[in-house]
C-alpha cells in the first residue's frame, strides 16, 4: 500500500471527525517521522510494513474520540511544539491573543510575571522564550501538568527563567513567591499576571464535545455553576500581587466578556477591556492595576 492509498482510506474512515484528512496526515507523518512536505512530495512511497499496526491503533483511538494532540503527544502554540498529555489542557490558537497582548503592552526590559494555571506551560514558556529578560512563576494545582510544563520549558530553552510552583492559586492565602535563592526573591510587585483558567460552567461542561469532555482534564475546564469561580480568583490575586500599573490578562469564554469585566472594580482597575480572538469572539480580559 502506498502512502497516498493509506491516506485515502484513513481519511474516509475518519469522516465525521474534525478535519479527517489533516488528522490522517499528522498521524502518518508522526509514525513515519517525516514532514508533511516529504509526505506530499513522495505520496507513492510504499508504507513500511511495521507502520501499519501502529497506524491502525492510532486510527482506532481517534475514532473513539481521543484528540489528535494526545495521540501525537504534542501541539503547536505560537510557532513552537509543546508536549501534551491528558494531564494538561490542549493549547489552542485562541489563547495566543494573551501572548500577543503581553508582548505588545510590556517592554523588552526585565519583566516579572505569574502564569496562573500553567498546564502545559504554553503561556509562561512562550513569554520566556520570546523575551529572554522576562522572569516568571508558573503555577498549577496538578503535579503531572507542572512536570509537563517544566519539561517543555527545558526542551524549549526557557527553564532557567521560570519557577514552577505546585499550588492552588484560588486559595486566599496563596502568594506566588519566588524561591529564597532566586535573584527575584525581593521583587515587591509583578508586572504581569497572565492566565487561561478553567471557565466552563456546569451546564456547558455537560454539553461539551465528547472529545473535550471525555479526554481533557476536568479540573482545567470546569469552574463552578457560572464558570467564573477561577476568573474571580485570578482577578483578586492579580490585584494583590501586581504593582501599580501592572497588567492582568485572562482568557474567558466567548459569552463571558461582560461578566469578566464586572469582576474588575473601578477603584482597583483602569482601562478594563475585552480582547477578541481571530474569530472575532470575546476571548480575553485586560486591565491595569491602579
Amino acid at each position: 500500500m502506498t502512502l497516498r492509498q493509506w491516506l485515502e482510506q484513513a481519511g474516509h474512515a475518519l469522516q465525521g471527525t474534525e478535519a479527517p484528512r489533516r488528522a490522517a496526515e499528522l498521524l502518518l507523518c508522526s509514525v513515519l517521522n517525516i514532514t508533511r512536505v516529504a509526505l506530499m512530495t513522495h505520496p507513492e512511497r510504499e508504507l513500511p510494513p511495521d507502520a501499519g499496526e501502529r497506524l491502525a491503533g492510532l486510527l482506532k483511538r481517534r475514532l473513539a474520540g481521543e484528540p489528535v494532540a494526545y495521540l501525537l503527544g504534542r501541539r503547536e502554540f505560537y510557532g513552537r511544539s509543546f508536549d501534551v498529555d491528558p494531564s494538561t489542557l490542549i493549547p489552542r490558537p485562541e489563547s495566543e491573543c494573551l501572548v500577543d497582548e503581553a508582548l505588545a503592552r510590556l517592554p523588552e526590559r526585565a519583566v516579572h510575571f505569574a502564569d496562573l494555571g500553567t498546564g502545559s506551560g504554553c503561556l509562561a514558556v512562550t513569554l520566556a522564550a520570546e523575551r529572554p529578560l522576562w522572569r516568571g512563576v508558573a503555577v498549577d494545582i496538578s503535579e503531572h501538568a507542572l512536570h509537563m510544563a517544566r519539561r517543555n520549558a527545558e526542551r524549549l530553552g526557557a527553564a532557567d527563567r521560570l519557577t514552577f510552583v505546585l499550588a492552588d492559586f484560588t486559595l486566599p492565602a496563596f502568594l506566588p513567591d519566588f524561591p529564597p535563592d532566586s535573584p527575584d526573591a525581593n521583587h515587591a510587585g509583578l508586572d504581569l499576571v497572565i492566565s487561561n483558567p478553567p471557565y466552563v460552567s456546569e451546564a456547558e461542561y455537560a454539553a461539551l464535545d465528547p472529545g473535550v469532555r471525555d479526554y481533557e482534564p476536568k479540573t482545567a475546564l470546569l469552574s463552578g455553576p457560572a464558570g467564573l469561580e477561577h476568573a474571580r480568583a485570578v482577578v483578586e490575586l492579580a490585584w494583590r500581587i501586581l504593582r501599580p500599573g501592572g497588567l492582568v490578562l485572562m482568557e474567558h469564554g466567548a459569552a463571558q466578556g461582560e461578566a469578566a469585566r464586572a469582576l474588575c472594580a473601578p477603584r482597583r482597575w483602569r482601562e478594563v477591556r475585552t480582547l477578541r480572538d481571530l474569530a472575532g469572539l470575546d476571548r480575553c480580559l485586560a486591565a491595569i492595576h491602579r
